[in-house]
């Protein structure tokens, strides 16, 4: 993806971030606590770790962090979303930062998180290499991504009904995501290691999320972007047809949850 349409990728994330940031944390935000733990564990996050948190969303990651004695500063690209994490975590460092292009100095944090957000920077490679820098010798960074629809099956079931559905997608959608090309665990082992990391493993994390389905459709409108506009940028004769088709499939995971599938990938800085 060519600076442009980089650039123009990622004004459209951080607009739909901005107009859910009051609704993405009691839904989607929800969902996504499922790596949360893993994500901690893999840096050793504790009491006297200096922290960072990258893409913090409303808070909720950085709170199981200062509930485990770690220092935190978490940082989001969207003011919004500060304000609504910095509410929430009053024992917490919250700034707006972007990713690439973190304000702080070299080696200045033990270990750094991201949970969900690789997958929606404009240059992975220079978002790992940045990670990489802030990160004192020995640091572990660890994040997560989404890993295939057929597996997370939280958001295939959405993307399930599109398809069947039909029709042209919305006008005003960016091109491809530039992580697409990195959303497996060899392309996450390859984005690591060429931003200067090693040990690098990539694991898969499974947990199912019990949710009413129709509340669950509800969760996906207002806690992602990419998606909901594909299903909300159509003709609303459209968007009905793909709800309806969205809870048919749904309706048996009505009682034991949807599966959800995450890939998480951990480094150390040498």
């Amino acid at each position: 993806m060519n600076g442009g349409r980089a650039a123009d990728f990622a004004a459209f994330e951080r607009r739909g971030w901005a107009a859910r940031s009051a609704t993405y944390g009691e839904g989607f935000g929800a969902m996504t606590a499922g790596v949360h733990p893993a994500l901690l564990d893999a840096v050793g996050a504790g009491p006297g770790s200096r922290l960072l948190e990258v893409g913090c969303g409303t808070g909720r990651l950085a709170a199981l962090a200062l509930r485990r004695g770690a220092e935190v500063t978490a940082t989001d690209a969207v003011a919004e979303m500060v304000a609504a994490a910095a509410a929430a975590l009053p024992g917490a460092r919250v700034e707006q930062a972007a990713l690439p292009g973190l304000p702080y100095p070299d080696g200045w944090f033990d270990a750094a998180v991201g949970a969900f957000v690789i997958n929606h920077v404009p240059d992975p490679p220079a978002a790992a290499a940045d990670l990489h820098r802030v990160l004192a010798p020995g640091g572990r960074l660890a994040l997560s991504c989404w890993d295939t629809l057929a597996a997370n099956r939280a958001q295939g079931l959405v993307f399930d009904a599109v398809r069947a559905v039909g029709g042209p997608p919305p006008a005003g959608l960016p091109g491809a995501a530039p992580f697409t090309r990195y959303a497996s665990v060899d392309g996450l082992t390859a984005l690591l290691t060429g931003g200067g990391f090693t040990d690098v493993t990539v694991t898969p994390v499974r947990w199912t999320h019990r949710v009413d389905p129709a509340d669950w459709w509800r969760h996906v409108l207002g806690g992602t972007v990419i998606t909901a506009a594909l299903v909300e940028g159509r003709p609303p004769a459209e968007t009905d047809a793909i709800r309806t088709e969205y809870l048919r499939l749904a309706a048996p995971y009505a009682d034991e949850g949807l599966p959800v599938a995450a890939l998480v990938a951990t480094g150390t800085r040498g």
